[in-house]
């Protein structure tokens, strides 16, 4: 099934990139930022095969959604989408980021808080959708996304400890959280993001959450 071939082919390159010479290689031969782009453009090109995958695959519902599913993926979401603007603005060594330097240690911002924001976005993404989603290979794309940042946080702890060095990591990562510009502006951009998703929905992917949440509501 192409949806569960999309969908490894994503797991399987991001997994390549971190675990292999790939990521050293591309960043002495492209720098940093080119590395950034070269991988975010990958990652998207990825992400919109599976999400094109699973548009066009036959449906089998696995269960109803049940009361709630769609207030929830509303809510959940719009939490994983500010994390994701937030983390995508916010220096961080020890996590996903776009940013690796402008840290500071004892002034980390939301990283004080969450140390993976980009990663538990995008899990946050796929679990608000999971609920309201019970059909396959639907599942594929949020349930798997979901896991796959759940199982990953790990993996990129694994490296960033033996990167920095453990001493360094616990430097790093002792900061209390705070509010910060970087943050506000990630958050900012990230409730923009989700309200445009919210209305460019049933023209992107058919359906219209705003629809069905009007009529839950009222």
């Amino acid at each position: 099934m192409e949806a569960v071939l999309a969908m490894g082919v994503f797991v399987a390159a991001h997994v390549a990139v971190a675990r292999t010479a790939i990521k050293p290689s591309l960043i002495s031969r492209v720098g940093e930022r080119g590395y950034l782009a070269v991988y975010s453009a990958l990652s998207l090109l990825l992400l919109a095969w599976v999400i094109v995958a699973v548009l066009r695959a036959d449906r089998t519902v696995l269960w109803a959604p049940p009361g709630g599913a769609y207030a929830f993926a509303a809510v959940a979401s719009l939490i994983g989408f500010v994390l994701l603007g937030a983390g995508a603005a916010s220096p961080n060594p020890l996590s996903v980021t776009f940013r690796k330097t402008g840290f500071d240690a004892a002034r980390p911002g939301v990283i004080g808080w969450v140390r993976h924001p980009i990663i538990w976005g995008l899990s946050l993404w796929g679990l608000a959708h999971t609920p309201a989603n019970g059909e396959w290979p639907t599942l594929v794309l949020f349930a798997g996304s979901a896991a796959f940042g759940i199982v990953g946080v790990r993996g990129v702890e694994r490296r960033a400890k033996r990167r920095l060095g453990d001493a360094e990591w616990a430097r790093l990562a002792a900061g209390k959280g705070g509010i910060d510009r970087n943050a506000i502006a990630g958050a900012a951009l990230g409730l923009t993001a989700w309200i445009g998703l919210l209305h460019l929905h049933p023209f992107l992917f058919g359906a219209d959450p705003l629809r069905v949440l009007r009529g839950s509501l009222w």
